[in-house]
C-alpha cells in the first residue's frame, strides 16, 4: 500500500461549455463531480495503475458521506478524522480547449483534528511501502506537521516523495526525503523567492535550478523531478537528465502533476532508475492531460 497524505480535500466540479461569455448566463450541458485534491488524485492514479493506495486526510461538514462514496467508487481507502470544517469545491471550466480553474480557499480545521491525524499516520505507516505527501495544509495545522511526518516515515525506512512547496518543503529536507516533485514555479519560489511561470524558459534561471537540484542530492541525498508544463522535465539523481514532453491537445490539465507523483512512486518501487521512472511517469501524465476527469487515466 502507498500512503498518500493531503490535508486539503476537494470536490472537483468540471464543466464543459461550447461557448463562454463573461458577464452573461452560460449554460453547461455536460458536467462531472469527482473526489479530488492532490492526495486523492495521486491515490486514484496509483489504483488505476494496479497499485493499492490509502489517503490520509480530514473531512467535515454535511458532504462527508458524498466524498466517501466517490472515493469508494475509485477504490481508494480514506483514513480520516472529522475536522469540523466543510470540504471545499473547486471548479474547472473547459471551453474551446481552454481550462480555467476556480479555486476555493479551505476552511481552518478545528478541535483536536491534528492530534487525530498524527495518530492515524502512525497507525497506517507500518503497512505502507511508501509515503507521498502532497499539497498545501489547510489552516489550523502546525507548520512542522509535514516535516514531522517525513521524519517518522524515514525513521521507519519508508520511501518518501514530496510534492509540496515553501517552508513545508524546506523544513522537510533535513530528514532526507527520497524524491521531491514540485513544478518549476514552485521550486523557484521555494528556494529563490521569485515568482515565475511553470513554463519559464529563462536559460540562466534553468541553470540555477539545476545547480540547486544537484546541491539537494549532495547535501540531503534527495532526488528531484521538476515539471515545466509543456517543456521538458528536469531530472536529477546522480547526474542531470531531461524528459521531453509529447505535444498533445490538452483536455484537462488538473491532476497531471499528481499523475507524475503516483507513477514515479510506483516505478521506483518496481526498481526502475529515476530517469526511466520519469519517462514512464511523463507518458502517464500525457495520457491524463487528454482525459476529462482530474487525476484519472480513464
Amino acid at each position: 500500500m502507498i500512503l498518500t497524505v493531503c490535508l486539503n480535500p476537494t470536490f472537483q466540479k468540471t464543466m464543459l461549455f461550447d461557448s463562454f461569455k463573461d458577464g452573461e448566463v452560460n449554460r453547461c450541458k455536460t458536467h462531472y463531480l469527482d473526489a479530488s485534491g492532490k492526495g486523492m488524485n495521486t491515490a486514484r492514479i496509483i489504483t488505476q495503475l494496479g497499485g493499492t493506495a490509502a489517503l490520509l486526510t480530514h473531512l467535515g461538514g454535511p458532504r462527508m458521506d458524498e466524498m466517501l462514496t466517490l472515493s469508494s467508487k475509485d477504490s481508494v481507502e480514506i483514513l480520516y478524522t472529522d475536522s469540523q470544517s466543510e470540504i471545499r469545491t473547486c471548479t474547472t471550466i473547459i471551453c474551446n480547449s481552454v481550462c480555467t480553474e476556480l479555486v476555493e480557499e479551505p476552511e481552518a480545521v478545528k478541535g483536536d483534528c491534528e492530534q487525530a491525524i498524527r495518530a492515524l499516520f502512525t497507525q497506517a505507516l507500518p503497512r505502507a511501502e511508501a509515503v507521498v505527501i502532497c499539497g498545501t495544509r489547510a489552516p489550523g495545522y502546525s507548520k512542522n506537521l509535514y516535516s514531522d511526518f517525513v521524519k517518522e516515515a524515514k525513521e521507519a525506512g519508508k520511501f518518501v516523495l514530496l510534492d509540496i512547496k515553501g517552508e513545508d518543503l524546506r523544513s522537510s529536507l533535513v530528514h532526507r526525503p527520497d524524491l521531491i516533485k514540485p513544478n518549476f514555479s514552485e521550486f523557484v519560489q521555494t528556494f529563490f523567492q521569485k515568482e515565475v511561470l511553470e513554463n519559464e524558459q529563462n536559460r540562466d534561471l534553468i541553470n540555477l535550478v539545476q545547480a540547486k537540484m544537484k546541491e539537494l542530492k549532495e547535501v540531503y541525498g534527495t532526488m528531484s523531478v521538476i515539471s515545466r508544463g509543456k517543456h521538458e522535465t528536469l531530472v536529477y539523481d546522480t547526474c542531470h537528465a531531461t524528459v521531453p514532453i509529447e505535444p498533445v491537445e490538452v483536455v484537462n490539465s488538473i491532476g497531471c502533476g499528481d499523475t507524475l507523483s503516483a507513477s514515479l512512486t510506483l516505478s521506483l518501487l518496481q526498481g526502475l532508475s529515476l530517469q526511466q521512472a520519469a519517462i514512464v511517469a511523463t507518458n502517464h501524465a500525457t495520457i491524463q492531460a487528454k482525459t476529462i476527469h482530474p487525476g484519472s487515466l480513464v
